[in-house]
């Protein structure tokens, strides 16, 4: 295997599958993409439904943890990351949602990341798309990911889409198009009844075959090697024991909100006491590495059901054995759907312009620690706040490259995301409670009628949240000016050169949505900065926000 490549790209998740296939699209450019996790894809990782292995398990999983948060309550929250060719594509939970075009353009004007509004946004949304539904001047179709649109069929899917407009609230034809707020179907990331993960769209086995594009799997990056200030390989343990690539032209890191963080740590860029208290030579004093950390919390409200339409029987002998038989057999069935097949982003109150509450709707109810369904006809609302005031560090636990960092995220430290998670409780028992629901409304299960006083929410608040699985904002994008910025507009590390850091810990604040697509997204754009092209052409395109949004909550 050679040593020395134009670009190396640290990480195949998300972004760092897109940004290898659109690098090694220029045929003069020799890339190296470096997974520390295998080159596979089992059938747990492409069948939908079989998500709840591959969150408890490490086999495709980092398994990170964080410290004991006091705002839960003093637990210590489970963080899966995918540990796999795709990464957290390949072990998520396959929604494809872009995000609020409001956030791209508070990106842009709160955070001095010029060149991040919406309008510079959406061409890259659409270039990497290739997607059925929706209005051409907002969907891509002829991208290299294919991204569906399931066709609900269970009743209870119906109930929660007619209960949102039944009680005033919007209805989006496209939650991906001009209209983000509202109730609307959930595009999957699910083709033909599998899991479309990142490594499954862009590197297909046409890009695997390019002569300039090398991927290697189980390989750990121990740090970034410097010459001076400038990046120049990257050490690296791997099945054949310790390399060192270099790079002629740029390393990115692409290793997600914990991986590039934790790398740029090791490799000397990050609070200088820290890192030589750890005995690593100082790169790059700065304190915003690591810094800013994020994530969305959710809370699954759980209700009995009248009927047996839930998913009950089917995630129970003897039907499990043919709904697992229809998938092997056919990719079809229960199990050819992730089941999170219809959603609303919403406003919890008025004054605010953008959604801060997500409702994913579930049709069973399964345990908050073990993901296994409960053994009654039941169905859960995810409740997410989508715009937290949160925010927490990585740090450093060693210098030892295999040790996980520290993560503290100061869950619910701001009363203002306990505020919105108690009118999102609210809002949830309104729509649950509404017509459409009354032929399969049961039984509040969790948190129960009686927990109604705000003592009561918020202790079942602080003992029931759990993450959404949407770790961000580690290496944030700034200003080379603003102490808090890790990385450039263009994704190049404040500070030293040859470095860019392209994937969800580069956003300045979490976007009001799942991160997969942006992060895709990142991935892909980062590209054009590597090989400096021309940025695609801002787009004109308008987007809706709520004409009433400062009066009105729907």
């Amino acid at each position: 295997m050679q040593q020395v490549f134009d670009f190396i790209v640290v990480g195949g998740g998300s972004a760092g599958c897109a940004l290898a296939s659109r690098l090694s699209e220029d045929a003069t450019s020799t890339v190296l993409l470096i997974e520390a996790g295998p080159d596979a894809s089992p059938w747990q990782i492409r069948m939908p439904l079989a998500i709840d292995s591959l969150l408890t398990t490490t086999t495709y999983n980092w398994a990170f943890e964080s410290e004991p948060e006091e705002g839960l309550g003093g637990r210590s929250m489970p963080h899966p990351r995918g540990r796999v060719l795709g990464g957290s594509s390949a072990i998520n939970g396959m929604v494809y949602t872009r995000g609020n075009p409001q956030d791209y353009d508070e990106w842009r004007d709160a955070f001095g990341c010029s060149g991040w509004g919406y309008a510079d946004v959406l061409p890259y949304f659409m270039r990497m798309e290739n997607a059925k539904e929706g209005d051409d001047r907002y969907r891509g179709r002829k991208g290299p990911l294919r991204v569906t649109r399931p066709r609900p069929v269970n009743p209870l899917n119906a109930a929660f889409m007619e209960a949102g407009r039944a009680i005033g609230y919007p209805v989006s034809a496209d939650g991906n198009g001009p209209q983000h707020e509202g109730f609307s179907i959930a595009e999957q990331t699910i083709v033909d009844g599998q899991r479309n993960s990142a490594a499954a769209a862009f590197l297909n086995p046409a890009v695997r075959s390019r002569p300039n594009l090398t991927i290697t799997a189980k390989t750990l990056v121990e740090k970034v090697v410097f010459d001076g200030k400038r990046a120049v390989g990257v050490k690296c343990r791997t099945p054949a024991g310790t390399q060192t690539f270099n790079a002629r032209r740029e390393i990115v890191l692409c290793a997600g909100g914990v991986g590039s963080p934790h790398i740029l740590q090791l490799s000397g860029i990050g609070p200088a006491n820290e890192l030589q208290s750890h005995g690593i030579a100082v790169v790059h004093d700065t304190n915003a590495v690591g810094s800013n950390l994020q994530d969305h919390l959710d809370l699954p409200i759980q209700y009995s059901c009248k009927q047996p339409v839930s998913l009950k029987r089917s995630a129970a002998w003897p039907r499990k054995a043919f709904v697992g038989l229809n998938w092997f057999l056919f990719k079809k069935g229960v199990a050819a759907s992730n089941q999170f097949e219809v959603t609303a982003y919403i406003r919890s109150r008025a004054g605010i312009s953008k959604p801060n509450l997500k409702f994913e709707f579930f049709p069973l109810s399964i345990s908050h620690d073990t993901f296994k369904p409960y053994p009654q006809e039941a169905f859960q609302v995810h409740c997410t706040v989508e715009t937290s005031y949160a925010r927490g560090n990585l740090r450093l636990r060693s210098a030892d490259p295999a040790k996980a960092p520290s993560l503290s995220f100061n869950y619910l430290s701001d009363d203002r995301d306990m505020q919105t998670f108690r009118e999102g409780i609210a809002l949830v028992r309104e729509l649950v409670g509404s017509q459409p629901f009354d032929a399969f409304r049961g039984a509040e299960i969790e948190p129960g009628e009686v927990v109604r006083s705000k003592e009561a929410l918020d202790d079942w608040i602080r003992h029931r949240a759990t993450t959404a699985f949407h770790i961000s904002s580690t290496c944030a994008m700034g200003r080379s000016d603003d102490p808090n910025a890790v990385v450039s507009p263009e994704l190049k590390v404040h500070g030293v050169e040859g470095l860019r850091v392209a994937d969800a810990s580069i956003m300045p604040v979490v976007v009001t949505s799942n991160l997969n697509a942006s992060t895709m997204m990142i991935g892909d754009r980062a590209a054009d900065f590597c090989l400096g092209r021309p940025q695609l052409s801002p787009s004109n395109e308008p987007y809706w926000v709520n004409p009433n949004w400062q009066t009105s909550q729907r």
